[in-house]
């Protein structure tokens, strides 16, 4: 199942820099031709290989295939949600044992601010609230 996204009705937000900054981390190996860019936090991807692979040379050959599965899985959710009910919407709760610390999975639709490309961030609330509060300048953001 797919449904299209319009970049430029998604919250904008400087991907490019926090995936450099290491703030989020490419939740697949690639794209798929008619998907998105998945993205988890720095602070999800920690809890995972801290649960799955602390004791692996390369967490990442691990989890990333593990990984790549339950996001087209998530992703498939919440367009099979979006058909559904008729529409789309930026952010999406859903109950998942992805990341033992929180069974409340976010799926925030966004774009980045310097392309138009729909991207989805995946993690707790907690996760991507603190990886949206270390690059947001403090005014954009309440205390």
């Amino acid at each position: 199942m797919s449904i299209k996204l319009d970049p430029a009705i998604l919250p904008a937000l400087d991907i490019l820099g926090m995936a450099q900054s290491g703030a989020l981390l490419r939740a697949e190996r690639d794209t798929p031709p008619d998907g998105i860019p998945a993205f988890v936090t720095r602070s999800g991807w920690d809890e995972l290989i801290a649960i799955h692979a602390a004791n692996h040379d390369a967490p990442h050959t691990v989890l990333l295939p593990a990984l790549e599965k339950a996001v087209a899985r998530l992703l498939s959710h919440a367009a099979e949600g979006a058909s559904r009910n008729g529409e789309m919407t930026p952010v999406i709760t859903l109950q998942s044992d992805l990341f033992p610390s929180d069974p409340d999975l976010v799926l925030a639709f966004v774009r980045d601010s310097t392309h138009p490309v729909a991207c989805a961030l995946i993690g707790t609330a907690a996760q991507i609230e603190t990886a949206l509060r270390g690059h947001a300048p403090s005014h954009d953001l309440p205390n």
